[in-house]
């Protein structure tokens, strides 16, 4: 495009926002880029050309445009806001927050600038300041629906769970077609005992949105834990077409297809996960499972021997169970406002709602600490096995924790954790045994709790830890004491990489 270069630097700039908006970009950037040859400090041309090499993914350049409109404009909301986008999808989050904090100051009452504040400090872990600054922003505007969703993100995620649902419940309300909030909505229902409710929220979300696989997966989920096994496999397949990646729907295929007893697709599909190279707690669950059902033995890419891998430690022996763990589990059983998640595995108990390590209404760092020096501990204990679970052992995890507790004749039928790489227990309080194993913890491979073989029974005592594999099913025997058999349960969960 040839441009008459007798043009002023306004006209210039107006033909490059005219190319600009026509979608020229090349164009547009050119001109920009002439106008600030010219005039290096022509604000609005920097801005605009930053919004280029943001679309173009070169956040270095756009950094380097919005820095320098500060600096001739050290009260440009605008520009701060921008600084602080590019910082976020760098990861440089603390300089994200500083930036949107200046922008904050500038524009007090700007309800987009206090939403991605709350979102900075939701990723820095500050859930209290996340909340504050998403309850800002719908004071600012009661309609803004991203506020709304991400508040009750946060309330979800530390198992507030009637919270979460008013939250929820707000976006809908403001857009009916919000397919994600419906989805989420659905899973707030399903933890809470109201499947129909769940149910609709899922099939509502997927015919908004047709090729929404986390929709389908969920109502598979919702159909097998319901036992229709055949109606939940067509939602997981469905699921993995517009998801291939999706290495969740594919663990609950696997899962489904055990349970619906059909061996020969179950292996064509166990097969087909192996020979990609995968590798989880899921895929060696089955593979044991497997071959005690079936009498086939295949190679477990995650741990051939997973009762080998059950250690048991007694926690009072080096640390201040009392004061640092009891007392503050104590204290969260004391709060109401974390919801009991509706667990059908368990009889004459709860379990609570969410991630209590995502809570930060309550400090659980002692107790975090103490639970990863004892993952490490077992990883050096093991460090010489051949089994993949420990050859691969993740460098990047997360924690996931809750508490169950459990009154006379309470028991968990057998069960294991899909996402979790390892899993423990720490018993807060076990009641005193009227039998030997009475309240014991036990470890298996397959659910059948009538066997005597393929399991072990473990003798735990107030202040035992408990680690083992997490493809490894585990339950509990009945207890008839008055008091409350108290567990702090947790994951350790790999930060997903292809291929696990």
């Amino acid at each position: 495009m040839s441009i008459n270069k007798s043009l002023t630097i306004q006209e210039t700039f107006n033909i490059a926002v005219k190319n600009h908006q026509e979608g020229k970009t090349d164009v547009a950037k050119e001109l920009y880029n002439r106008v600030l040859k010219i005039d290096p400090n022509h604000s609005q041309a920097l801005n605009n050309i930053a919004v280029i090499f943001i679309n173009l993914k070169d956040y270095q350049k756009a950094k380097e445009c919005y820095e320098k409109v500060v600096e001739i404009d050290p009260n440009s909301a605008d520009a701060y806001y921008n600084l602080g986008i590019i910082f976020k999808e760098l990861k440089e989050y603390q300089k994200a927050k500083s930036c949107y904090e200046k922008a904050d100051n500038i524009q007090p009452n700007n309800t987009i600038i206090q939403t991605n504040l709350g979102i900075i400090f939701k990723d820095l872990g500050e859930n209290q300041k996340a909340k504050d600054c998403y309850e800002k922003a719908i004071k600012i505007n009661p309609n803004n629906e991203k506020a709304h969703y991400n508040l009750g993100v946060i309330y979800k995620d530390s198992g507030e769970l009637q919270k979460a649902k008013i939250c929820y419940k707000k976006v809908i309300e403001i857009n009916p077609n919000e397919q994600e909030t419906r989805n989420s909505l659905g899973i707030i229902f399903q933890e809470l005992g109201e499947y129909q409710k769940a149910k609709d929220c899922y099939e509502k979300a997927i015919k908004i949105k047709p090729n929404y696989g986390d929709a389908y997966y969920n109502l598979g989920q919702l159909l097998h834990e319901s036992g229709e096994y055949h109606l939940a496999e067509n939602y997981f397949k469905k699921a993995i077409q517009i998801k291939p990646g999706d290495i969740r729907a594919s663990n609950s295929l696997l899962t489904n297809l055990y349970k619906m007893n059909n061996q020969s697709v179950l292996f064509e599909e166990l097969d087909s996960i192996i020979n990609q190279g995968k590798m989880n707690a899921v895929i060696g669950s089955i593979c044991s499972r497997s071959e005690v059902k079936y009498g086939v033995k295949k190679e477990n890419p995650f741990c051939n021997n997973p009762l080998d891998y059950v250690l048991k430690k007694d926690l009072n022996e080096k640390y201040d169970f009392k004061n640092v763990i009891v007392k503050c589990v104590n204290n969260i059983l004391k709060d109401d406002s974390i919801s009991n998640r509706v667990q059908k595995l368990i009889t004459n108990g709860y379990q609570t709602a969410g991630n209590l390590f995502a809570n930060r209404d309550f400090d659980t760092n002692e107790i975090q600490k103490i639970i990863k020096i004892e993952i490490e501990k077992y990883r050096l204990y093991f460090k010489d096995s051949k089994e993949g679970f420990i050859k691969s052992w993740p460098t990047n995890y997360n924690l996931n924790g809750w508490l169950i507790s459990m009154k006379k004749g309470g028991k968990l039928s057998a069960h294991m954790h899909d996402l979790g790489w390892l899993s423990g227990s720490i018993y807060i309080n076990v009641p005193q045994k009227s039998e030997l194993d009475s309240g014991n913890h036990v470890v298996c491979i397959d659910e059948n709790e009538n066997k005597n073989e393929n399991k072990k029974s473990i003798d735990v005592v107030t202040g035992s830890l408990c680690l083992f594999p997490s493809s490894l099913l585990h339950y509990t025997i009945p207890f008839e004491s008055e008091e409350n058999r108290i567990v702090l349960a947790f994951d350790m969960i790999p930060n997903l990489k292809k291929g696990l």
